[in-house]
């Protein structure tokens, strides 16, 4: 898969976090606009459901139709606790599946044997497998939280949370009367090249007591996409299996 479409897919599912310039821990008290950095944090997964239904949910699977120019691609994503997850994606009728084992990414296209991927990519899909969000445990990811003020988003006002991890930085634009994540944003090095993405959240609806975005728009590197979420369910039954290789397709 070309370098552009692993980064973008993996970044418009949110599977990828972050650096920034200034750093505070968990819990820190670094008041901006009023909240501190923890209690915008609170808000936010309170918005999303709750801190105990996020940690309650085992797996979680949805299809999405992404629009890439007039490139139309549909994708299955399933994800189990603690680290599986499965995408199988339909282009132009050619099948592709990249598939991470709980140590291992692995890819299939079409009829091919399954390849074993190493390298970055690899460490890439094994940070983004884990089922929680980073902001549930962020010391525990080794990631590093700042709050950089305030600024508007469509209008709106939005509190800034920098993530920092590793060489990237994941800024988040959370809604200020929804508490609600609307904007993301990531710059960092992709085998050795920079590479700057924005991806824009909106329609969210409930999914089995989980708040959802259902539409995210994203943009970088001169490219420009949207996906759509459809069929949603959390803690819907996934056979093991799943994540565990087939032999290649006849």
């Amino acid at each position: 898969m070309p370098r552009r479409s692993l980064v973008s897919s993996l970044l418009a599912l949110g599977l990828m976090f972050a650096p920034a310039l200034a750093t505070a821990g968990e819990g820190a008290e670094c008041t901006q606009g009023k909240l501190s950095l923890q209690t915008v944090i609170d808000k936010h997964l309170k918005a999303l459901g709750g801190k105990e239904r996020l940690k309650a949910a085992k797996s979680y699977q949805f299809t999405v139709v992404a629009t890439e120019g007039d490139t139309v691609t549909t994708t299955t994503v399933r994800r189990a606790r603690p680290n599986l997850v499965r995408h199988d994606t339909v282009t132009n009728g050619t099948q592709f599946t990249k598939l991470f084992d709980g140590s291992q990414l692995w890819m299939v296209e079409g009829s091919a044997a399954p390849r074993r991927v190493e390298g970055e990519k690899n460490k890439a899909m094994a940070e983004g497998a884990f089922f929680d969000d980073a902001l549930l445990d962020p010391k525990g990811r080794g990631v590093a939280l700042a709050m950089d003020g305030v600024e508007e988003v469509n209008g709106a006002p939005t509190f800034k949370l920098v993530l920092t991890r590793g060489s990237t930085t994941e800024v988040r634009f959370i809604d200020q009367k929804s508490f609600l994540e609307v904007r993301r944003t990531y710059a960092g090095i992709h085998e050795g090249k920079p590479y700057n993405k924005a991806i824009s959240y909106s329609d969210f609806r409930t999914v089995d007591g989980i708040v959802v975005s259902h539409r995210l728009k994203w943009e970088g590197d001169g490219q420009h996409g949207e996906k759509v979420l459809h069929a949603a369910r959390y803690d819907a039954p996934i056979d093991a299996s799943v994540f565990k290789l087939a032999p290649p397709r006849g």
